[in-house]
């Protein structure tokens, strides 16, 4: 009999929020990069931790979130699931889009103090991108933290809104 259910279950269409994919969804500026290949380590200190550069997305692998020293402390997920650090250095002020394809908190530090965000949401149906946070970043190097993911790996790009935009 438990047999039988696991077998329904299995069969069931997917839940009503969970779209059906033929093909990933075109993205538009400044996310058309989201498909390229990168891979990488995400840090577990922020001295040494690596580059995130704008428009290049990485499929990173995260460590258990208890082995990450922080920045500043996570708004959420600081002990849970897994986590990692990238450096994101800018020239100029941007207001920057960090996107990931799992669930996970984003948070930006700069110095020790982690920066409120200005908007978030999710990325479109089938694109992939399952959350995406905006902050308005002076220039300089910032720490992007990731905690509280459900996996060891995830996609994540940061983007310049104003990127390829007319000026």
């Amino acid at each position: 009999m438990m047999m039988l259910a696991a077998l329904l279950l299995a069969a069931a269409p997917p839940s009503a929020e969970e779209p059906v994919c033929t093909a990933p969804a075109p993205l538009a500026e400044p996310w058309t990069s989201w498909d390229q290949n990168g891979q990488g380590e995400a840090g577990t200190q922020v001295h040494g931790a690596p580059s995130l550069i704008l428009g290049k997305p990485l499929d990173a692998t995260l460590t258990p979130a208890a082995y990450v020293q922080f920045a500043a402390a996570p708004a959420k997920g600081a002990k849970e699931g897994y986590g990692g650090l990238f450096a994101l250095s800018l020239r100029q002020a941007a207001r920057v889009g960090i996107a990931v394809s799992g669930t996970a908190w984003i948070d930006v530090v700069s110095g020790t103090k982690a920066l409120t965000s200005a908007d978030h949401g999710h990325g479109p149906d089938c694109s992939g991108i399952r959350k995406m946070v905006w902050f308005d970043l002076p220039a300089g190097r910032h720490i992007v933290q990731i905690a509280g993911a459900n996996g060891r790996s995830i996609r994540v790009m940061a983007a310049d809104a104003g990127a390829n935009q007319p000026r």
